[in-house]
């Protein structure tokens, strides 16, 4: 382990200012994380895939893990519901790839090429190995 103070003071301020540009990709009305905007277009892709959302849970974690601020915390509250009611295939399992901004189910592999559940199995195994009890 390095234990460079000043690399570490660095990567902390990095790592805290991605969570906080994230804010600005979620949904306020449903806690869901918009997939991506396409600068060149200027347009965002309204469309929530199940990966960031999973990754979403991680950066928020870490944030909280730093800071202690509730609103990151609230925020992985948030897309974990939204995760519950839009993306986990309760019927067949698995996670769907996603939704678009009418919740319309995206028609693309359960799993394949892209979509395999590495993302959601390790945010769930990160998420059991950071949080207390």
């Amino acid at each position: 382990m390095i234990e460079d103070n000043k690399l570490i003071a660095i990567y902390r301020n990095e790592a805290l200012t991605m969570a906080d540009a994230t804010f600005g990709g979620i949904d306020g009305n449903d806690g869901g994380l918009w997939y991506e905007y396409d600068s060149q277009e200027n347009k965002l892709i309204a469309e929530k895939h199940w990966w960031p959302q999973c990754e979403l849970w991680i950066g928020m974690i870490n944030a909280w893990q730093l800071t202690g601020s509730e609103k990151y915390l609230d925020a992985v509250k948030n897309n974990w519901q939204f995760v519950q009611d839009y993306i986990l295939d309760k019927q067949n399992g698995e996670w769907l790839w996603g939704v678009d901004a009418d919740y319309k189910g995206i028609p693309k592999d359960k799993a394949g090429f892209w979509k395999c559940p590495y993302h959601n199995s390790r945010a769930c195994l990160e998420l059991i190995a950071r949080l207390p009890e």
